[in-house]
């Protein structure tokens, strides 16, 4: 037992020196942070309900653009904490990612053998998404954990021998395998809706189909499979439906889930969109997986009804039919993209050993692409100051640059070390260099650098203004829309004035009117820089503060008599 446990052990706690540095470190950055983090902070307002753990809240209204699984785990941790904070908003990823890690490594070794288990854990944790998306407050990283360890329960349940074909109907332990594989895609739909499902699904079904392999689809017996998935996600959603009424599900459904994928309601992108940001989002190992995925796919040719053979064509279908399925979709983010990253390392890592077992006929085009790695982060080396040199003056802190530089300079040596030894047939030692090196590259990043983001995508300074110097009963409110951010740090619900009437992105103008006009006390308004410009005519209102983002960034306003109470105020240094 301790034999097994030992790699797992090992794993996690080299995921957690990877992602746990830092974690606290910097306040709460839009879009999804803040908002995620807000909501989740409303469920444990007193009074608590149940209603508001079913049918989740922001600004005290109802929230009905995710399913709440994630939600409730902030909320977990700020319980446990004593309230939510960045460190609570943050846990359930950070804790995912070091799942994902280790369920990718359990996966490989089931698809491939523990020496590919050992690179591909590796490289999925030091992916450029993982690396993000495992260490901030997002909903993405928890899904991701919950469709892998779905596959690896599906992977587990395939009953095949040595030759890689099956043996007969399905065992107990593949029926119980299955179930699981049901049931975390159930979870995965209480962490960001049908896409939980869809993706995972799409992906077995798809590579079943291309093998032909009717017993494997008899195997899943679909119809169970679903009606235990419908029972898990309707555990929830009925009660939350019968609650919240039906215009809750058609937001979540219709609006959130149909019109999101089919008619791009957010987030429109080309067709082509992924096609451009797949390589940052797997960097730097985009520039060895070509050649690796060649030699994997090569590989597989000479036995075409070997396990692992199968095994790589399964990856192939994988990552085909999960780009296909968000290519198609009009609306599209990078970090949907997280989903390949796990079948791209695994496939990169086999690829790695079958290049060190071929050596020499994929030395050049390996050794070519390993070194651009180290030409890289050289390239970032050099051009940092250059860069610095187009911002304004002291936008920067002293010291900046030359902490990127040297920053950058750990992932440049660990390169260089790696293609000494891939140079010497061991390029499997390259990846073990160059993951060591990124690690700890966004251990350092995270504590010394990200922090410095603040001064732009905070919005805690000027929350603090705002409590600061607005008395009791005095209200505020942003516009066009509730921003996350400052009613996650004023710990204050603001004045609605979208009015749920218009774009979820536009704010109502009328309504911003009769707000400012409002005579019974002073008013205070955070509006967003570009927003205040298009005003004709302007507001009678005074700027009292302004944040730091010169683009979309947001001014503190509020009435003639309430920023002159603000100036005495700053007279007498109170």
């Amino acid at each position: 037992m301790r034999g097994r446990l030992l790699p797992y052990l090992v794993l996690a706690a080299a995921a957690a020196a990877v992602l746990l540095p830092g974690i606290g470190s910097r306040d709460l950055w839009n879009p999804d942070e803040p908002r995620y983090a807000e909501v989740a902070r409303e469920m444990l307002l007193e009074p608590r309900a149940i209603e508001h753990f079913l049918v989740p809240r922001l600004n005290g209204e109802r929230y009905d653009h995710k399913p709440p699984l994630h939600f409730w785990n902030i909320a977990l941790f700020g319980a446990l904490r004593g309230g939510v904070d960045e460190v609570a908003a943050r846990l359930p990823s950070l804790l995912a990612g070091i799942g994902s890690v280790l369920v990718v490594f359990a996966l490989a070794g089931r698809l491939f053998g523990r020496r590919t288990a050992w690179l591909a854990a590796p490289v999925f944790l030091t992916s450029a998404l993982v690396m993000w998306n495992g260490r901030v407050g997002q909903i993405d990283m928890t899904l991701t954990f919950l469709e892998l360890l779905a596959i690896l329960f599906w992977a587990r349940g395939r009953s095949w021998g040595p030759d890689g074909q099956a043996q007969g109907p399905a065992t107990g332990g593949s029926n119980l395998a299955n179930l699981a594989f049901f049931a975390c895609l159930g979870l995965a739909t209480l962490a960001k809706g049908p896409v939980g499902l869809i993706v995972p699904l799409l992906a077995v079904v798809t590579w079943l189909a291309f093998e032909r392999d009717r017993a494997g689809v008899a195997d899943l017996r679909m119809g169970r499979g679903l009606l235990l998935w419908a029972a898990i996600v309707l555990a929830w959603f009925g009660p939350a439906v019968w609650l919240a009424g039906k215009s809750y599900f058609d937001a979540l459904i219709l609006d959130q889930t149909v019109s999101r994928y089919a008619e791009a309601t957010y987030h429109p992108r080309p067709w082509h969109y992924y096609f451009r940001t797949l390589p940052g989002t797997f960097a730097p190992w985009t520039l060895l997986a070509p050649v690796a995925i060649y030699a994997a796919f090569r590989r597989s040719r000479r036995d075409p009804a070997s396990r692992e053979a199968r095994a790589v064509r399964f990856l192939l279908v994988w990552i085909a039919s999960t780009f296909v399925f968000f290519s198609v979709s009009g609306g599209k983010r990078t970090v949907y993209l997280l989903a390949l990253a796990a079948p791209l390392a695994m496939l990169t890592a086999y690829g790695v050993l079958a290049i060190r077992e071929g050596w020499p006929r994929y030395r050049a085009a390996f050794l070519v692409s390993a070194a651009a790695v180290p030409l890289l982060f050289g390239a970032v080396v050099l051009a940092a100051p250059r860069a610095a040199a187009d911002l304004p003056a002291g936008s920067l802190p002293e010291g900046t640059i030359a902490s990127l530089q040297a920053v950058a300079a750990i992932p440049l040596f660990a390169g260089l070390i790696g293609l000494y030894l891939a140079a010497r047939r061991r390029p499997d030692l390259l990846i073990a260099c160059l993951a060591t090196g990124l690690g700890l590259t966004m251990s350092v990043t995270a504590v010394r650098l990200l922090p410095l983001g603040d001064a732009f995508k905070s919005a805690r300074a000027l929350s603090a203004d705002l409590v600061q110097w607005a008395e009791a009963g005095e209200p505020y409110a942003i516009y066009p829309v509730p921003d996350a951010a400052f009613l996650f740090y004023t710990r204050r619900f603001a004045v609605d004035l979208h009015g749920g009437t218009l774009a979820h992105d536009q704010g109502d103008e009328e309504a911003l009117r009769r707000y400012v006009a409002r005579a019974d006390r002073p008013v205070w308004l955070l509006i967003e820089r570009d927003n205040l410009e298009r005003l004709s005519p302007p507001l009678d209102l005074v700027e009292v503060a302004r944040d730091h983002d010169p683009e979309q960034g947001h001014v503190l306003l509020t009435t003639p008599e309430a920023a002159a109470r603000v100036a005495a105020a700053a007279r007498t240094g109170r």
